[in-house]
């Protein structure tokens, strides 16, 4: 059971019109309101469906449950959430794939601490110099 100070994440799916493909909405929750943390759409998905995957399973869902299909959002613990967050916010405005691909594997070796200490310093205002450095942190180029 989660304390009331750990934070919590919500991932909806959304399908494509042709219903063979998904974006995402990633959304922090905190009582009975949410926040949108990430939204993906079906396009840039793909680059982010190994990320999905190992957020759904560390809470509790199996990965099989990741379909177009699904209706109702999963609901997130505090470090597969964090770390889904960070992913996508530190890796999507990323144009070269060898330095997206580092990044990601960067915040996939985050110890937990390290990983909601950058959430922390990533989501709030002036997020975007610490997403700078965080990128160059991660992708040493």
């Amino acid at each position: 059971m989660p304390s009331l100070r750990e934070r919590r994440f919500e991932l909806q799916l959304q399908p494509t019109k042709s219903g063979d493909d998904w974006g995402f909405r990633l959304s922090e929750t905190f009582h009975d309101t949410a926040e949108a943390v990430a939204k993906v759409d079906a396009a840039r998905a793909p680059q982010f469906r190994r990320a999905v995957l190992e957020a759904v399973e560390a809470s509790g869902y199996p990965t099989v449950a990741v379909s177009p299909r699904r209706c109702r959002p999963f609901n997130l613990t505090q470090g597969p959430g964090v770390r889904l967050a960070l992913t996508v916010s530190a890796s999507l405005p990323v144009a070269r794939p060898l330095r997206r691909r580092a990044i990601v594997d960067g915040v996939g070796a985050l110890s937990p601490e390290e990983a909601l200490y950058w959430y922390a310093r990533t989501s709030g205002p002036g997020s975007g110099r610490a997403l700078r450095a965080l990128r160059l942190l991660l992708a040493d180029d």
